[in-house]
């Protein structure tokens, strides 16, 4: 199996279940437009831009429209969204290992670094990164092809001992656009159909699969 030196973590889905608090916020904005979806609705849109999310929901390419449902959203998620959140079990000691093997470890989010960094300072996890790169909140950077070549060029990367770690179809797009293997997990929001639509170069159920790829022979 192939020595990956650098492994590149989605956040929402990969690393936290942070579903509650993006749906609350999204709904919280949508509501001061008149639109109410169901809460199983939403959370298909996460991992999405919200530029995006907003232009499809809200039917509109009204940029004013569009920064306001934005703002409203990211005004209720630093206030209360941001940590309904919980880490997935087994997370911390796979970070952990992957940093003792001397591996580097980076996050490539839409969301904005302010608030990436945050969660990951909430929940203690920021010592195992080397680097975190979000969405920039004027909305520059906000697909992960932009975050993941981002982060291979500034770190200078050898793109075949690079892997990308995600739960849904952007971060399996965002790895092949950049030339890298990926690893989708099933325990994220990615959705039935998505899968049938990408073929990364691992699927995985759980933390232990995960490990056993990216630290091979050095797990237990």
């Amino acid at each position: 199996m192939k020595n990956y030196k650098s492994v590149i973590f989605d956040l929402d889905g990969t690393l936290t279940d942070s579903k509650e608090g993006i749906i609350d916020s999204l709904d919280f904005s949508l509501k001061h437009f008149g639109v109410d979806l169901e809460r199983k609705v939403l959370g298909r849109y996460i991992g999405e831009p919200l530029y995006k999310i907003y232009r499809d929901v809200l039917k509109t390419d009204d940029k004013e429209k569009i920064d306001l449902a934005i703002r409203l959203y990211r005004e209720n998620f630093e206030i209360e969204g941001m940590f309904k959140n919980r880490v997935y079990d087994g997370v911390e000691s796979l970070l952990s290992e992957l940093k003792l093997s001397g591996k580097d470890i980076f996050l490539a989010t839409i969301k904005p670094t302010k608030f990436a960094t945050q969660i990951l300072k909430h929940f203690s996890l920021i010592e195992y990164f080397k680097y975190v790169l979000g969405t920039e909140m004027d909305g520059k950077n906000s697909s992960k092809e932009e975050l993941i070549g981002l982060i291979i060029e500034k770190f200078k990367l050898k793109k075949d001992e690079v892997i990308m770690v995600g739960d849904r179809k952007s971060d399996y797009d965002g790895a092949k656009y950049n030339g890298i293997d990926s690893i989708i997990v099933s325990y994220g929001y990615i959705e039935d159909n998505e899968k049938m639509l990408i073929e990364p170069t691992f699927f995985v159920n759980g933390i232990f699969e995960l490990k056993k790829i990216l630290l091979g022979g050095n797990n237990g």
